[in-house]
């Protein structure tokens, strides 16, 4: 008996020590598993045992997003972004240019901020990116990076597609397209886009790809911006429900927070469903060596992502714009996407995402413009301060003068439908008068000359 407790003896001393260098060594226990799909945890250590055993670490994505008016809960490899179907890009902050896709890789250069970056290839996190000024080469976060609004992007299709030799469901196959290749159109017809792959030249199906339009709310149409509601094949859809060739397109201002699905979700959103991302998450897993346990896998930490903000009073998306009847809308150029919009309120925008109201024209609808000068307007109200504030512009008992001493007759009711630019002096408005629309030129300078322009 006495030599029976003296073998156990030593175990008894032994192994409380063991597990305390385990679990608890100098903060608290974290959960490690045998994968990362595990259920349940197949045991615990304190982090400093697992950083240093540490082999790699992977990072990844989660999405909540609201699909049919339902929630859903979908990983990353199921959603393409905005930023994914982006070929120019800036950076948003200094970042490190790294050599492979992963947070412990080696660093290759430091990008700085607003440096502009072509991107090859992404997955659910990374970029790789090729620098525009030096053709450096390397991968970076795609949370580091931001669309440029002059970008048309490259089409990224969804499924494996044929390569045809004609732009027709019955021609020859070339080729089988694998999914999520990046490619660049060279023209649209019947519903086909062609496309060279892999020194291949051919016709792919357009509605097996997503674009930038598909993330779209304002595109970049005949020199000025156009609301957008949504893509067909390879026309753009208008608020006003008329169709655009995609061609025309020379910049997009999109949604950060709309997904596009690349893997359907049985009885959830089906492939090519466009869904609302509400909150995204990204873990850090990490791959560490444990003794007695092998290779195990456990959350590092948290990692950097999108995140949405939070809209200031009287502040609204343009996603939430879109939802409106717009009435109105006009850019500074195409470069600076700051506008105004007339949509149930005055709206004005710095970046073309957010619009703030205008308090003092309520929730009423106006014409809007701004001219290449630099002056803003809405309705008889001019703005010289890009929409700062506002004051009187047009004198209607002048307008009103002028029209009857043009048509003979004293108009009854004065109604602002439309203003717009003759010269970089000179400015048109349209009057509906209830029984007849005028023109009338006047000047940018003195508002109080008015004349009616004839036919």
């Amino acid at each position: 008996m006495h030599a029976i407790f003296s073998a156990v003896f030593p175990i008894l001393l032994v192994a409380p020590s063991a597990y305390a260098a385990l679990a608890t060594d100098a903060s608290a226990a974290i959960s490690f598993y045998r994968t990362k799909e595990s259920s349940f945890a197949s045991g615990q250590a304190s982090r400093t045992v697992l950083e240093s055993k540490l082999i790699s670490t992977q990072i990844e994505s989660t999405y909540r997003v609201r699909w049919d008016r339902r929630e859903y809960e979908l990983e990353a490899k199921q959603i393409l972004k905005d930023i994914q179907v982006a070929r120019l890009v800036d950076t948003n902050s200094a970042c490190q240019l790294q050599s492979l896709n992963r947070n412990d890789s080696g660093t290759i250069k430091v990008l700085s901020p607003g440096a502009t970056v072509e991107i090859l290839e992404t997955d659910d996190y990374w970029a790789r990116v090729k620098t525009y000024r030096d053709q450096v080469t390397g991968w970076v976060p795609l949370s580091m990076l931001k669309n440029r609004h002059d970008d048309t992007g490259v089409f990224v299709n969804i499924m494996d597609t044929y390569l045809r030799k004609e732009p027709t469901s019955l021609s020859g196959v070339i080729t089988t397209v694998p999914r999520l290749s990046r490619v660049q159109p060279a023209g649209f017809e019947k519903g086909f886009m062609k496309i060279t792959f892999n020194g291949m030249s051919g016709f792919v199906d357009v509605n097996h790809f997503a674009s930038r339009a598909d993330f779209s709310n304002l595109a970049f149409v005949d020199n000025k911006w156009i609301p957008i509601t949504h893509r067909n094949g390879e026309y753009l859809v208008t608020a006003q429900r008329a169709q655009i060739p995609i061609q025309r397109a020379l910049g997009y201002i999109t949604s950060g927070t709309r997904g596009v699905v690349t893997r359907a979700t049985p009885g959830g959103p089906q492939l090519l469903s466009r869904v609302e991302i509400t909150k995204p998450e990204a873990n850090v897993w990490a791959l560490s060596k444990v003794d007695g346990h092998g290779e195990v896998w456990w959350k590092r930490n948290f990692a950097p992502h999108e995140t949405t903000q939070v809209a200031e009073k009287n502040t609204i998306t343009t996603e939430q714009l879109m939802k409106r009847e717009i009435y109105s809308i006009a850019f500074e150029s195409k470069a600076s996407v700051r506008g105004i919009v007339s949509a149930e309120g005055v709206y004005t925008t710095e970046d073309g995402l957010t619009w703030k109201q205008i308090p003092q024209f309520g929730n009423q609808n106006y014409p809007v413009y701004i001219h290449p000068k630099g002056q803003w307007f809405v309705g008889s109200y001019k703005s010289t301060n890009q929409g700062h504030s506002f004051e009187p512009f047009i004198r209607w008992e002048v307008v009103a003068d002028a029209i009857e001493a043009s048509i003979h007759k004293n108009p009854k009711t004065l109604r602002l439908t439309q203003i717009e630019a003759v010269s970089n002096t000179q400015i048109i408005i349209n009057v509906d008068t209830g029984s007849s629309k005028i023109k009338l030129a006047g000047s940018l300078a003195d508002s109080t000359r008015w004349a009616v322009v004839r036919k």
